[in-house]
């Protein structure tokens, strides 16, 4: 009898070949695959909410798929197909608000809006009121993620643009869902169905995948980081402004366990079990990790981070260093997912 583990891997490796190899200008990469830069940011950005710390602008172009409304959609291929991803949505809508804030123009600003109103439609309310924005399709992760399942990062980020959707047009409806989206950042995932924060040895994580062990996800607890900073400054919150500086610390404190030496880890499950196996980087994740580093720079003036930056950047430069890590990386996912 074939198992379910068996299906399931040759399930994920046929979507892989198709999204990796065969389809690639079609697939969901050709959304994540886009320049990657930060926004430059004046005095009022770092003050108030306004630009958002990396600039998507480049996403914006991507009209492969949308449904009826105007909403992207990615194509993930093989048994999953069309999907909508909270985090996709949300990348989008910030990156026509860049535009918007360079050029006011209707048509920007609805598309804009056609993105952010996605949150005021999709998402499910759970326990003790907190508005969930989910992904409604099974994902391969470290543990294999089963349909619906939720992320700080798409709360992270929804908020991001929920409020941003609110500064345009004040309607208060964006304020409601962002407010009740947060109530997501009081919970711990292991305790409460809503929860997506992780409590580590004196650390607060913010976790992109809800898996045991939590695995800490890099660039996940990054841009959802950002969103907790702009809940905290928008709404003047005690508690966002709190997990904000208990966050800064985590990641200050743990950057050490996601440098490889040469090149950058995805996730740190390690510091529960140090017999997981590492997961590298990929080339555009690694990217990603060396510009969030100098977002992050941006937004603190904490030098830690630059030299992160600078450090990166230079592993990237490698060409022998990137031979290895992808090898590592193509053993990895085949080996482990």
């Amino acid at each position: 009898m074939i198992s379910e583990k068996y299906i399931n891997k040759r399930h994920y490796l046929k979507r892989i070949l198709k999204a990796y190899i065969f389809n690639r200008s079609d697939s969901n990469l050709s959304f994540w695959h886009t320049p990657l830069s930060v926004n430059r940011l004046d005095n009022y950005d770092l003050n108030s909410v306004r630009r958002y710390p990396m600039n998507f602008t480049a996403k914006t172009v991507f009209n492969n798929h949308c449904d009826d409304d105007g909403v992207i959609m990615l194509n993930y291929h093989g048994t999953l197909g069309l999907q909508y991803n909270p985090n996709a949505v949300a990348q989008q809508a910030l990156g026509y608000y860049d535009l918007y804030l360079d050029e006011p123009d209707q048509k920007t600003l609805d598309a804009f809006l056609t993105q952010a109103n996605y949150f005021l439609k999709h998402g499910r309310v759970v326990k003790d009121d907190i508005l969930l924005w989910e992904y409604n399709f099974p994902f391969e992760m470290r543990n294999h993620l089963t349909s619906p399942w939720r992320s700080a990062l798409a709360q992270g980020q929804a908020i991001s643009v929920l409020i941003r959707a609110h500064k345009i047009t004040g309607d208060g409806i964006y304020v409601d869902a962002a407010k009740k989206g947060y109530k997501a950042f009081h919970c711990l995932s292991r305790e409460h169905e809503g929860g997506v924060l992780d409590d580590q040895n004196g650390y607060l994580w913010l976790e992109e995948y809800i898996v045991k062990p939590p695995n800490h996800v890099f660039n996940g607890f990054i841009w959802t980081l950002w969103g907790v900073r702009d809940y905290a400054i928008y709404f003047n919150d005690n508690h966002a402004q709190g997990l904000w500086e208990q966050c800064l610390k985590t990641l200050e404190d743990n950057l050490v366990h996601y440098d490889l030496g040469f090149w950058t880890s995805y996730d740190w499950p390690q510091g529960y079990d140090k017999e997981l196996p590492i997961m590298p980087s990929s080339m555009y994740y690694q990217k990603l990790h060396t510009i969030q580093m100098l977002a992050m720079y941006n937004l603190t003036g904490k030098k830690i981070f630059l030299d992160y930056h600078k450090k990166w950047l230079s592993d990237l430069q490698s060409h022998w260093k990137k031979l290895i890590s992808q090898t590592w990386k193509v053993y990895f996912k085949l080996r482990y997912f």
